[in-house]
């Protein structure tokens, strides 16, 4: 299972977009992509991606989905570095603050993951972390046959 972006340009493209914005933003991020591929671009867009965090929820999201669905494109293997770097990051940001959107946007990464992935366990504890922060444990489904259908 994927997210799906509604863009109509490359993966590459995309990452320069998404490089473009943040540096745009402030963060110190070069708009030229690495030479090493895309797990290297997203690895450098999540490291600086906290300047866009500070927007309205409904551009941090779209910022956010972009960056999901690059990296649920990537192998697996390139994937769980990354995942559990962008996972940290927002569990920890700015704790208690925006906590819904925070749990929109892991929600969107663990839909959007094969539920093989054993990085997505990761995803899952992240959404109870910052839950808990909210008081809204009560609505991260605990059953695994349930967790399992989402």
């Amino acid at each position: 299972m994927s997210v799906p972006a509604f863009i109509d340009i490359t993966e590459e493209d995309q990452a320069s977009e998404l490089r473009a914005y943040i540096k745009a933003k402030g963060a110190d991020i070069s708009e030229e992509n690495a030479e090493g591929g895309l797990h290297v671009d997203l690895a450098q867009i999540i490291e600086a991606c906290d300047v866009c965090l500070k927007d309205d929820d409904k551009d941090v999201e779209s910022v956010m989905n972009s960056i999901v669905s690059l990296l649920l494109i990537l192998e697996t293997e390139k994937q769980e570095a990354l995942i559990e770097s962008l996972c940290e990051k927002l569990v920890k940001f700015r704790e208690g603050e925006r906590p819904s959107l925070r749990m929109q946007l892991l929600s969107n990464l663990f839909h959007g993951m094969d539920e093989n992935t054993p990085v997505r366990y990761t995803v899952f504890c992240s959404l109870i972390k910052v839950a808990a922060t909210c008081n809204a444990i009560a609505f991260i489904p605990t059953d695994l046959d349930q967790i399992q259908l989402l």
